[in-house]
């Protein structure tokens, strides 16, 4: 969390305020940064107060004061999560192949957990080429192929006992 490690850009912006103002980033300098901090992280309002014991007016002037600073602060954020991401992309890829190398574990795979991760990744993909898509997953589980053989035996068997038989003689 914000707490455990302040990043200096952040710092930076809160000692850069008036001396003889009485603005939040003086009277209290830790709970602004952290403020900073877990707004540029994408924290709500009502979360940050709880953690910090600031108000929402605070907040909102913090957030106005140091806009520069949290645009900066996201940025490095994003290049966090595109170089994790890249990293995590590498070793999917990789495991991706072992996956191909070893029938027996390809056997035990779920379709379901090659096709759902493909298609997330398909449509990030498109985002980042600014072609928008919308992708709703849901998971359903429904019967199994055993349940539904079963209903059909049961329907067939039901069917059997309400027949009347008939004996079909040709016409002529």
């Amino acid at each position: 969390m914000a707490d455990s490690f302040v990043r200096p850009g952040l710092a930076s912006s809160v000692a850069m305020v008036d001396v003889s103002s009485m603005a939040t980033e003086r009277t209290h300098p830790r709970e602004s940064v952290m403020a900073l901090e877990m707004l540029a992280e994408g924290n709500g309002y009502e979360e940050v107060s709880k953690a910090t014991g600031l108000s929402f007016g605070q907040l909102a002037a913090l957030k106005a004061r140091h806009k520069q600073g949290l645009d900066v602060r996201r940025i490095a954020l994003s290049e966090d999560g595109f170089e994790m991401a890249e990293s995590l992309r590498l070793l999917a890829k990789k495991k991706i192949h072992n996956l191909s190398m070893d029938d027996e574990a390809l056997a035990k795979t779920p379709l379901k957990d090659l096709v759902i991760p493909w298609a997330i990744a398909q449509d990030k993909g498109f985002a980042a080429l600014g072609e928008a898509t919308k992708v709703v997953v849901e998971h359903r589980k429904g019967p199994s192929i055993e349940d539904a053989m079963a209903a059909i035996a049961a329907a067939r068997a039901k069917l059997k006992e309400q027949a009347i038989e008939v004996e079909a003689t040709p016409t002529e």
